[in-house]
């Protein structure tokens, strides 16, 4: 497969030096709807891992959220930088933050993680290939399905309307895995 996704794509999860595999899920379409609500206060601040590694978060009002995370590089005796941006939307009556990975694919497709926020924790869940694989074989969503040797690519090919349409029928704690969050970070500190 082309790439690995690491934390760094996945809300600069590469904080956490944690690798995920090379199998994907992606959309042509960002999942759900735009959210409507400012939930600015609620992201923008810095957020502390496991691990100790920080990462910055900053929403504006509409919904576009900003990461970035400083971290050392032996290998390159030098800090790399992490960061990027994409938008929050809801389906399902939860929230998922959407952002373009390469922007080179054509058409660009939508890396997407569910997020859970309260009482200062943040939860991101990735999605798990092998549920969303499954769902496109019995076109519960409409997708394509791509295997290598090792890896699997699942792209979803429906609107954002029809993904979140049949999320609202599917078991999301199953498409995610509610027992198996990908980070759960802590507010270290509120933007300003």
């Amino acid at each position: 497969m082309k790439k690995f996704i690491t934390p760094a794509r996945v809300l600069c999860l590469a904080a956490l030096a944690v690798s995920m595999g090379c199998s994907t899920v992606s959309s042509i379409h960002p999942i759900g709807a735009r959210v409507t609500e400012d939930l600015s206060s609620e992201f923008t601040g810095t957020w502390t891992g496991a691990s100790g590694h920080q990462l910055q978060l900053h929403c504006d009002p509409e919904g576009r959220l900003s990461f970035a995370t400083l971290e050392w590089k032996d290998d390159a005796g030098e800090f790399k930088i992490e960061s990027g941006s994409g938008i929050l939307t809801r389906a399902a009556d939860q929230l998922f933050f959407n952002f373009i990975d390469d922007p080179s694919d054509e058409p660009p497709r939508y890396t997407f993680a569910l997020l859970r926020i309260n009482d200062q924790q943040l939860i991101i869940w990735l999605p798990d290939v092998d549920r969303f694989k499954t769902e496109v074989e019995k076109k519960t969503l409409k997708g394509e399905i791509h295997e290598g040797d090792q890896s699997k690519e699942i792209i979803l090919t429906g609107s954002s309307e029809e993904i979140a349409g049949s999320f609202e029928k599917l078991e999301l704690s199953e498409l995610f895995d509610w027992s198996k969050p990908a980070l759960v970070l802590v507010r270290s500190s509120a933007g300003s």
